[in-house]
């Protein structure tokens, strides 16, 4: 199969390129290293202006030749129509409704558009979730920030305090910000107003109080296939005030109750936004018997929750995920499935896994690396983004931002938790100590900081 995948994720072209389909890349300028490793195994590669445009997307596949000379009426327009394209797949979160929308216009495989919209804007799945009485947040749009009092047509819309501002189709923290009150979310608005113009249009809605949970698996014919519970320590807009996204995923088999309110719920959400093949991360507020539906996203959640989801059910989501679009039966694998349909614990044999990222410290010089986390005791993998030597940049910008990310396991979930709260330290207390030369006897001569490096926005924030 021709497939056209949006976005240079390791794990989706592995996954295409494994099942022996010819892949025609499109991805991000910033991403361009990513897709070294595989230029010579792709059809096509094209770097493009932003996944956003499908303007750019489209002309792309014209300019590197991966659309047909023809189309089925011998026209010459290399429309696609003539089954150049066969499937069009994105995994990345700004990649999922242009990768709708172009495999629309060429007549290819792809999730269909209004899903992918649906699990893309918070407000319209917000809608929909009330509609299906689902409970979820009381939200407002805002559809000029820069016009009026934000805090005012909250309440007119029945939005009460503490607040949470984001955009209705952002990722990974980019533009989010809590506000206590009404004065507090007037300031708030102006401020993200100010530093850009893209951000008058506004989603307003209550925060909900309680714990963060994330629920992430596959759905396939309309039917739960796969689920995955797990908790974040602290919800990730914590994120804003440096502390570091962190999970612990629960066990199926010793949370089964748990596991059967989850499966109830996210069902419900998936029916409400029609999303009946395909993967999911789903995240939630409260807690048993009071859960709040959150965010839905039609895309395998990032950090290391695929690392997660492989080690306790058995499951690649990035494989299911693009084989959900080019039609293949996406292979559970692992574990066996219970009465209801869900998967029991699978590779870790019972064991407690979760992930941490490790926290940067603003403008200091990272001192912590791979060797230095393998040494506590349960971190079976880790990935450093941010070398030693190299400055960090501040947490606040989105919960991508980290010098890199630890996996643990372990037989508990506290020992789990206690492991990941000991990365976190050992972070801190390493980047937080005296620079060599930094006291009274330092001058000239001496280690200088280097200059902070610019912040990326591609693509690692756009996977989370």
């Amino acid at each position: 199969m021709r497939v056209v995948l949006i976005g240079a994720r390791s794990e989706a072209i592995e996954a295409l390129l494994a099942d022996g389909h010819t892949v025609s890349l499109l991805y991000e300028g910033g991403e361009h290293r990513r897709v070294d490793p595989y230029r010579d195994r792709l059809a096509h590669a094209c770097a493009v202006d932003s996944y956003l445009v499908v303007e750019s997307l489209w002309s792309a596949l014209h300019h590197v030749g991966a659309l047909g000379p023809a189309g089925p009426d011998g026209d010459g327009d290399g429309d696609g129509a003539d089954g150049s394209v066969d499937a069009v797949v994105s995994v990345q979160e700004h990649g999922m409704v242009p990768a709708a929308l172009l495999g629309r216009l060429l007549g290819a495989r792809a999730i269909d558009p209004q899903v992918a919209l649906r699990c893309r804007d918070k407000a319209l799945q917000k809608a929909a979730w009330r509609a299906a009485g689902i409970p979820t947040a009381d939200w407002a749009v805002v559809p000029d920030a820069g016009r009026g009092s934000v805090a005012r047509a909250a309440a007119a819309a029945g939005v009460a305090a503490p607040y949470v501002v984001k955009p209705t189709a952002g990722a990974a923290t980019i533009g989010v910000a809590a506000a206590d009150g009404p004065a507090e979310l007037d300031a708030l608005a102006a401020e993200l107003v100010a530093q850009s113009e893209t951000r008058r249009r506004l989603l307003v809605e209550h925060r909900v109080p309680g714990e963060e949970w994330h629920l992430d698996g596959l759905v396939r014919d309309g039917a739960l296939a796969a689920l995955l519970v797990s908790r974040y320590l602290v919800p990730l807009i914590e994120t804003k005030r440096g502390r570091p996204a962190a999970t612990v995923s629960l066990p199926p088999a010793d949370h089964p109750a748990l596991y059967r309110e989850a499966a109830e719920l996210t069902g419900r959400a998936l029916a409400a936004l029609g999303h009946r093949d395909g993967v999911f991360h789903f995240e939630v507020f409260g807690g048993p018997g009071g859960f709040t539906a959150g965010e839905l996203a039609a895309r395998p959640g990032g950090h290391m929750i695929g690392a997660l989801a492989e080690r306790v059910l058995g499951i690649d989501l990035w494989a299911a995920a693009v084989r959900a679009v080019t039609g293949e039966r996406p292979d559970r694998g692992g574990g066996p499935a219970d009465p209801g349909g869900l998967p029991e614990s699978g590779g870790s044999a019972g064991r407690v896994v979760g992930f941490t990222d490790i926290p940067t410290l603003a403008g200091a010089v990272n001192r912590i690396g791979r060797e230095h986390v393998e040494r506590i005791p349960g971190v079976v993998d880790v990935e450093i983004k941010i070398k030693p030597g190299e400055v960090m940049p501040a947490m606040d910008a989105n919960s991508g931002i980290r010098i890199g990310t630890a996996l643990v396991e372990a037989a508990t979930e506290q020992d789990c938790r206690d492991a990941l709260l000991r990365i976190a330290d050992l972070a801190a207390e390493l980047n937080s100590a005296p620079e060599p030369g930094s006291g009274p006897d330092s001058g000239p001569g001496s280690p200088q900081k280097q200059p902070p490096p610019q912040l990326r926005t591609s693509p690692d924030h756009k996977e989370e």
